[in-house]
């Protein structure tokens, strides 16, 4: 028995060798009903996410309006254009308003060519003082249009995608300008593949023009018949790949304003013809053109099959921006509060009503399926509560079944975080907590019993979270770990789902050197879509989310309960109505792990097939253009009797569905 005994310790011992725990879940013992709105996705055009990104339009600065708010410059209405591009251009330019195309879209440029002709470009994102921005391919079409009016002469005007020196890369389009404003377009056929196009417009013969609203989309695009003209096809297939319940959107900071009431998201500037919306100075330092508006939002909802969750201002600017200006005044809170009640109306009203009927006309005669508002980002105190009682009082009276959203303020913990739960908890126990916060990975592995000592009454929105890891080359790094340490945390959510009723990570998209925060869900340049690790934890929860919490427990070779905190294991299951079984397993930790996983109170047969998809990798790996490295792999499980061995490699994520 010694020499046993001894031969047991010394394989202990030994360095590399697995220990084998058990996690035992039982499908006869639920133990809540989880939230089937518990995964979404929060929106914010922030890196360029919407102008630039996921908004089909690949032209920068289209209608000449770009003016940064905190320092305006005459030459800022340029961005993105070059005059006089060519030896044999023959003219002047300058930028005029008035008589615009609309009040709204003031600025235009007004070209006065020579006989030689005149051209000039727009060479999208992503462009430098060499070369343009603009991604094409061999074969592709592309609508192309501007507005036009010939104020002198005659002549005509043709687009074609070039090269910034001129090089044509398409056929060529020509339009014949009247003397009164009209939307001339056609389509160009690129025959090159290029990343640094650019679309030129040629003036011919001696003559004066005007010229607003140009545009260039791709014809695969998603939505091309919504007012605002549609959206990148490859982002909006990688927003479905993530099974999103809901969508949140402006904002974040967008929604309430950052320093003056001048650049407060107004969602009436951002309905009707396209040219007739007026565009606004963003938050994070760049021109909204607001083609993808609350129309636009509420079709991308339908797209995605997600419940729209829009964020409107309270009456108080960013908080954490140290605005400028005051709150809003009682008067001016209630021609606010009418604003939202209009806004409602849009989305919700029939075709009798004033802003029903404005959705009907474009194009959406049925109402949306509305069912929450968001008053508010990351607002808290008195100068916020009082006017959120305000606004929400005034929703819940005109649309009694819309939930509301109470912000919570921008952090997790401490003095500020405990005074707005507690004033949430006092005044609006009804209403549903919009918690923000993004912390350090280890912060997330620390916290994943967060709300297991909730009250269950409020619920909980957690409107905006991811984990930081140091910054890299003045970038956080959206790496295998810090996506591991989200996964952990969400079994926490999950095991809460009674209670975290929604969660979304934040920000969602990112365009590639033109960030303004970091990391971000999805990278992308004007070619490709990167996911990163965190995409994937995201996906993997999202697509295997059960109907009843079920009771789990992770326990050690002499059958002691082992602590998550202390083994550096996360689990959590779940099960479906359809009698499917979702076991979630985390491993943080670089050690291999061998788990017995055991399904208890459902029949299964001798042999049960199930399917494992696995996340893991390099601790630091990401992900790149052309080089992602981390991606979820798919086998088969096979359970004997209700048990299956699983190894689980270290730095990794385990999702089993069992039929």
């Amino acid at each position: 028995m010694r020499r046993i005994l001894l031969l047991l310790l010394i394989l202990l011992l030994i360095p590399g060798l697995a220990r084998m725990e058990t996690l035992v879940c039982d499908a006869s013992q639920p133990v809540h009903e989880m939230s089937d709105t518990l995964y979404g996705l929060f929106f914010e055009d922030i890196n360029h996410a919407a102008d630039g990104g996921l908004y089909a339009e690949l032209l920068q600065n289209r209608s000449f309006e770009y003016e940064d708010l905190t320092n305006p410059t005459p030459y800022q209405h340029l961005t993105g254009w070059q005059f006089n591009v060519t030896a044999e251009s023959d003219g002047t330019v300058v930028l005029e308003t008035a008589d615009p195309l609309h009040e709204n879209n003031p600025c235009y440029a007004h070209i006065q060519a020579g006989s030689a002709g005149y051209a000039f470009q727009n060479l999208g994102y992503g462009s430098s003082a060499f070369w343009g921005g603009i991604c094409i391919e061999p074969g592709a079409r592309y609508d192309v249009s501007l507005w036009l009016r010939c104020t002198e002469g005659s002549g005509h005007v043709e687009a074609a995608l070039t090269t910034r020196a001129g090089q044509r890369l398409s056929d060529t389009v020509q339009f014949t300008p009247g003397d009164s404003w009209e939307r001339h377009a056609g389509v160009l056929t690129a025959n090159a593949q290029a990343q640094d196009a650019c679309l030129t417009f040629t003036l011919s013969g001696a003559v004066t023009v005007d010229a607003d609203m140009a545009s260039l989309m791709p014809q695969d695009r998603v939505g091309a018949s919504w007012p605002g003209g549609g959206m990148r096809r490859d982002l909006v297939e990688a927003l479905k790949e993530l099974h999103p319940r809901f969508l949140r959107f402006p904002g974040g900071c967008v929604a309430e304003g950052s320093w003056v009431w001048d650049n407060l998201y107004r969602w009436k500037d951002t309905v009707g013809p396209v040219e007739q919306r007026k565009e606004n100075w963003n938050t994070w330092g760049y021109m909204q053109s607001y083609g993808i508006g609350f129309y636009e939002y509420f079709c991308l909802c339908e797209e995605l099959g997600a419940l729209p969750l829009p964020v409107v201002g309270s009456g108080v600017l960013c908080q954490t921006r140290e605005p400028r200006e005051s709150p809003m005044n009682e008067q001016e809170l209630a021609e606010w509060t009418q604003d939202i009640l209009d806004l409602m109306e849009f989305a919700l009203g029939g075709a009798d009503t004033e802003w029903g009927a404005l959705r009907c006309e474009m194009g959406h005669p049925a109402p949306f399926d509305l069912r929450y508002l968001a008053i508010g980002n990351e607002n808290w105190a008195d100068d916020y509560f009082t006017r959120y009682e305000s606004i929400s009082a005034a929703v819940k009276s005109a649309w009694p079944g819309i939930t509301c959203i109470v912000a919570c303020g921008p952090v997790a913990e401490g003095g500020l975080f405990n005074a707005s739960r507690a004033r949430i908890l006092r005044s609006f126990p009804d209403d549903t907590a919009d918690e923000h916060y993004y912390m350090e990975s280890s912060w997330f592995l620390r916290n994943t019993h967060r709300y297991d000592h909730y009250p269950r009454g409020t619920k909980v929105f957690l409107g905006e979270y991811a984990a930081h890891e140091p910054a890299a080359g003045g970038k956080r790094p959206n790496n295998l770990y810090s996506a591991l340490c989200e996964a952990a945390y969400l079994t926490g959510i999950e095991r809460n789902s009674d209670v975290v009723v929604m969660c979304c990570y934040a920000p969602l998209m990112a365009r590639l050197g033109m960030e303004q925060w970091t990391p971000d869900l999805i990278l992308f340049n004007g070619a490709q879509a990167v996911r990163t690790p965190n995409y994937y934890i995201q996906q993997m929860f999202a697509s295997a989310l059960g109907d009843q919490l079920i009771q789990s427990k992770m326990t050690d070779q002499g059958g002691k309960t082992v602590k998550d905190v202390i083994a550096g294991l996360y689990h959590v299951a779940s099960a479906a109505a359809d009698g499917q079984v979702y076991v979630k397993l985390v491993n943080v930790s670089g050690k291999d792990r061998q788990i017995t996983v055991q399904i208890l109170g459902k029949a299964l047969s001798d042999r049960t097939e199930g399917d494992m998809v696995l996340l893991t990798g390099e601790k630091q790996a990401v992900n790149g253009p052309g080089n992602e490295t981390v991606v979820p792999q798919h086998s088969t499980v096979v359970f004997q009797n209700g048990s299956a061995e699983i190894a689980l490699p270290g730095y990794a994520a385990v999702i089993l569905t069992i039929p």
